[in-house]
């Protein structure tokens, strides 16, 4: 609604001072304060107590800051590019790692179907632990993206599909990650060029959608290496 939302912890907020992202205003402990340059922006002087009616968390690490959200809306994609998208993904924490993983590995953009968790839920800020400033994240209606990106390749990953270790994956394209209880869309499936799935060596049921999206996008690199 008002097109903001919260940093917490002391690791965060440094990260977002280091990031291109508009920062309207800081709150911290005397000591934070006076230990880190805040830029241009308000900064205040908080209590222990003050911060905790602030934050989300129950024992907030030194600082908050409230910065502006970016727009995210969705545009054209490189054709030689890796993408990763999710579909209808609930987890914050899932969320989180997912943008933690596409840092780690260099990926362009985590897309986020319109009915996904907000990127910017103050849960999913936390678990990328600074990575949200340093990855393109988008909105996007799925659909319309893959049409518009139709020479993409789209990589579904499914319990049932290619071995992800024998694979011949593309050097380019778009990993699909599906809803944690229910997968990838069925409106989804003619989108999709290559299933691929993480081959089970032992009795767990299924793996988290961020251990999955892990798992796929290290093979992955691991094959354009």
């Amino acid at each position: 609604m008002y097109g903001k939302f919260l940093v917490e912890g002391d690791k965060s907020v440094r990260e977002l001072l280091h990031s291109t992202f508009k920062i309207d205003a800081i709150y911290g402990l005397s000591e934070w304060i006076a230990a880190h340059k805040a830029g241009n922006c308000e900064v205040h002087t908080a209590t222990q107590a003050e911060l905790t009616e602030l934050s989300t968390h129950d024992h907030p690490d030194q600082v908050v800051a409230v910065a502006e959200i970016p727009p995210l809306i969705s545009d054209a994609l490189s054709a030689s590019q890796l993408y990763i998208a999710c579909d209808r993904l609930n987890d914050p924490g899932n969320a989180g790692t997912i943008i933690r993983i596409a840092d780690w590995f260099g990926i362009a953009a985590v897309i986020f179907s319109e009915n996904s968790v907000d990127a910017f839920n103050p849960k999913v800020v936390s678990a990328t632990k600074g990575s949200l400033f340093r990855v393109k994240v988008m909105t996007a209606d799925l659909e319309v993206l893959f049409k518009d990106n139709a020479a993409l390749p789209v990589l579904g990953a499914y319990m049932e599909g290619e071995n992800i270790y024998k694979a011949k994956l593309p050097d380019h394209g778009i990993l699909l990650i599906g809803n944690e209880a229910n997968g990838i869309g069925a409106e989804l499936s003619n989108f999709i060029t290559q299933k691929v799935s993480i081959p089970s060596f032992g009795g767990a049921e299924s793996l988290n959608a961020g251990v999955a999206t892990g798992i796929i996008v290290s093979e992955w690199r691991r094959q354009l290496s």
